[in-house]
């Protein structure tokens, strides 16, 4: 009976045991919902460009590192990794397989990185590599691809080459643009790489599982049961949906459980439910080279934020720097450059129109949201209080603006600047500027008062109640879906 009696309890006790582990990890049979900004157009990971889109390949490719939840950069797709100067070894996991089993090798790299600064390409994010010997050179066209500082020693062993020492070469590492692209897939997808389900290819925690843009936009996501990496996915299923549904009601009603939320959405949604913000964006006057160099100079040297800072919605701060403050850039203040000085603004610009200078044809471009429509208007109003000029005003979307800032047509525009790939380096190159610190940059702009950073603004994640691990899941604004931990 004794006997009998210690084996029920036994029983009993590892029963008991079962039950709190399977509860206990409940969360992974977990279905996530997640509600983007704007579609993703691309899958790509080299040409992935828009947060949506570098939150999307996050999930489906590995990189040779990858940040964990305590924001440091360590082996993912390498098994592990050593730095000899300036070249890097890598070792890679041998257990590594793409979608359809192929393994993953070092090659796979190598293709990724010459496509990366292959001037075809077009990747938007391509001067970060710029540290890798030979990556400009071949970005100008001045080198041919296979002079690429990066080479596979043998099947699981990579070596990268850099030119010059990048401080930030580990944190580009866990970016999109370094992911590995299989030859042999890439060049079966005739250019439709990343474009649709079957042409995307995947080597990371989860895997395309259906994607529709038709009607109901839809991406849905399945946990790779075949991935024996260090970030194994922690729910079997993700969907991305885009809507033009309310953000509250999406989340009251445990429709959503993470959505991106605009900064005029904030307060409402903050009081309820978690949110986490990145100061990534800086908004920035630009003025054209186009325009007469003292014009520029009256106009700079007057801009006030006093009088605009009181147009800022609860997220947003007054600007120094050009640089957001996620990157946490060694950048000058504006105002160790262009000092506010309305009464010299108003002699160089009296100077100007007593040779007969007109500024009827100049005109303000501005992002047609609340806080830049304010912005500019208050802007404009003070030149006109202070100068007695007056310059005309045109609001456009937000793209329309980055777009006419990237194409050069614009007199005088607001627009944004992100920091989506988390180095300064790729920032740099958004201002137009490749291998110069961000020392000479802001001092050239601002010497020249082509430039005026106004406020600074930022990403928001809002989560539903049952969402763990927001915060950890966040690396520069861009959200890694595989850490998150949904209470079931």
């Amino acid at each position: 009976m004794r006997f009998v009696k210690t084996l029920s309890i036994m029983l009993c006790i590892i029963v008991i045991g079962l039950t709190f582990s399977a509860c206990s990890e409940s969360y992974k049979e977990a279905f996530i919902y997640v509600e983007l900004e704007s579609k993703p157009s691309t899958l790509d990971p080299q040409v992935a460009h828009s947060k949506e889109e570098l939150t999307v390949v996050r999930s489906l490719f590995d990189t040779l590192l990858r940040f964990d939840d305590s924001g440091n950069a360590v082996p993912s797709a390498a098994e592990s990794f050593e730095k000899n100067g300036t070249t890097y070894t890598f070792k890679l996991r041998k257990d590594a397989i793409w979608k359809d089993e192929t393994p993953v090798t070092a090659n796979d790299f190598v293709f990724a990185f010459r496509r990366a600064v292959d001037p075809v390409t077009s990747a938007p994010y391509a001067n970060t590599l710029f540290a890798i010997e030979n990556a400009e050179k071949i970005h100008s066209g001045e080198a041919p691809l296979n002079s690429l500082g990066v080479t596979a020693k043998d099947d699981y062993t990579l070596v990268i080459k850099l030119s010059k020492d990048d401080a930030e070469f580990e944190k580009v590492l866990t970016s999109a643009i370094t992911m590995p692209c299989n030859e042999k897939f890439f060049n079966q997808c005739k250019g439709k790489y990343g474009l649709t389900i079957d042409t995307t290819n995947s080597n990371g925690s989860y895997y395309v599982r259906k994607w529709t843009k038709e009607t109901k936009y839809l991406i849905r996501l399945a946990k790779n049961l075949e991935y024996t990496g260090p970030f194994e996915a922690n729910s079997m299923r993700i969907y991305f949906t885009c809507s033009d549904k309310e953000a509250y009601p999406m989340l009251e009603h445990d429709n959503t459980d993470l959505i991106y939320i605009s900064n005029l959405e904030y307060p409402k949604i903050a009081t309820d439910f978690t949110v986490n913000t990145t100061e990534d964006v800086c908004y920035t006057m630009y003025l054209s080279k186009r325009l007469d160099p003292k014009l520029r100079e009256a106009l700079l040297t007057s801009v006030w934020s006093d009088s605009y800072k009181n147009k800022l919605d609860n997220t947003s701060k007054t600007a120094d720097t050009l640089y957001p403050p996620v990157l946490s850039a060694n950048a000058p203040k504006v105002t160790e450059y262009i000092k506010y000085d309305p009464q010299k603004a108003l002699d160089t610009y009296s100077e100007l129109v007593k040779k007969g200078f007109s500024v009827k044809d100049i005109t303000i471009k501005y992002p047609n949201t609340p806080t830049c429509t304010e912005i500019a208007k208050s802007i404009a109003g003070h030149w006109q209080q202070t100068l007695s000029c007056f310059i005309n005003i045109e609001e456009m979307s937000e793209g329309a603006a980055v777009s006419a800032l990237e194409f050069g047509n614009y007199d005088i525009i607001i627009a944004p600047r992100y920091s989506a790939s988390g180095t300064i380096s790729a920032y740099n190159s958004s201002l137009g500027y490749e291998g110069q610190n961000s020392l000479d940059i802001s001092r050239e702009l601002y010497s020249n008062h082509l430039a005026y950073p106004l406020f600074y603004s930022t990403t928001n994640i809002a989560a539903g109640e049952k969402i763990e691990n927001l915060e950890s899941s966040i690396q520069n604004g861009i959200l890694d879906v595989s850490m998150l931990i949904k209470k079931q």
